[in-house]
């Protein structure tokens, strides 16, 4: 072990952490359309050499939209992976370029009121979100308009788990490791601050309950039932699009609908899952499809992967 500017991890980890430090600052430098037509190719490229992945996102596709024909959703494979290259690349203009100048890549935000006047009633907010779009664009505009606290999963590679938390910290953020459990969340919410979670992933059948997304079982975390059900926590999806030509991102706070929660964990999670699968149908050539969202399934269920 060992630091090469302060940064931990064995040798080929501090490289990688070179190397993705370099990466940022040279898409940072950048211009919008440039950089967004790189992502372009760089998805493209990535698309042809990872066979096991590309299959990955044809099953979630042909689960999710079983009504269009293979040609359309070849055409959707193709411009996803278009938009998670354009995913990987904007990390450097976000994490990268002075504070001001990536804050004013959000050119569009709606609903962002019905935060304010939630958090005035000093019960705190919950803001959900899904692996849509500039999800990270989302972190550093939360960050900079209200006290909120979000809880991510480390990276192997500590050099880059340090280099993402400061990416994401750097507006006023505060990110908590998955591990410490969620009491900090219900400090957090105790002072009537903010708190974000991404819930669209899948989670151990022995932590999560089945609910339907996209019209097939997925297992789904309770988490916003049991932080919201204590206090009566106001409860908002919060969803990042990019726009076209690197134009900039919009985000979109959305309320849940009344009741929530309701006391049943598999409605709520079927609710909040319906919540995504809305915003997802907006773009969907923007979402992470390459996660096996499926992979758990009830008893009896086949396994689609």
């Amino acid at each position: 072990m060992g630091t090469i500017n302060g940064w931990t991890g064995t040798r080929g980890q501090r490289l990688g952490t070179l190397g993705t430090v370099l990466l940022l600052r040279l898409t940072a430098a950048l211009p919008n359309g440039w950089r967004s037509q790189m992502g372009g190719w760089l998805g493209v490229l990535v698309m042809t050499l990872v066979g096991k992945t590309r299959r990955v996102v044809d099953i979630n596709l042909a689960m999710a939209f079983p009504d269009w024909s293979g040609a359309q959703r070849r055409q959707l494979r193709w411009r996803n992976f278009q938009e998670l290259g354009r995913t990987a690349l904007e990390l450097g203009p976000l994490w990268s370029r002075p504070l001001p100048q990536s804050l004013a890549m959000v050119r569009e935000v709606t609903g962002e009121e019905g935060v304010d006047i939630a958090l005035a009633l000093g019960r705190g907010v919950i803001l959900f979100t899904a692996h849509l779009g500039p999800w990270e664009a989302a972190v550093l505009y939360t960050g900079q308009r209200w006290p909120i606290t979000g809880m991510y999963r480390a990276l192997r590679n500590p050099g880059l788990d340090a280099l993402m938390r400061q990416g994401r910290e750097r507006s006023g953020a505060r990110q908590l490791n998955k591990e410490r459990g969620i009491r900090p969340l219900f400090r957090a919410l105790k002072r009537g601050e903010v708190i974000g979670i991404l819930t669209d992933q899948n989670v151990d059948p022995k932590e999560g309950v089945f609910a339907p997304f996209f019209g097939h079982p997925a297992c789904t975390t309770p988490i916003l039932t049991r932080l919201a059900a204590r206090n009566a926590v106001p409860v908002f999806g919060m969803f990042s699009y990019r726009l076209a030509n690197g134009a900039g991102f919009r985000i979109e706070f959305v309320p849940m609908p009344a009741p929530f929660p309701s006391g049943d964990e598999v409605a709520d999670a079927a609710a909040m899952n319906a919540q995504m699968e809305a915003a997802i149908r907006k773009s969907p050539e923007q979402y992470w499809w390459v996660h096996r969202r499926f992979k758990d399934q009830p008893a009896l269920n086949p396994v689609p992967y």
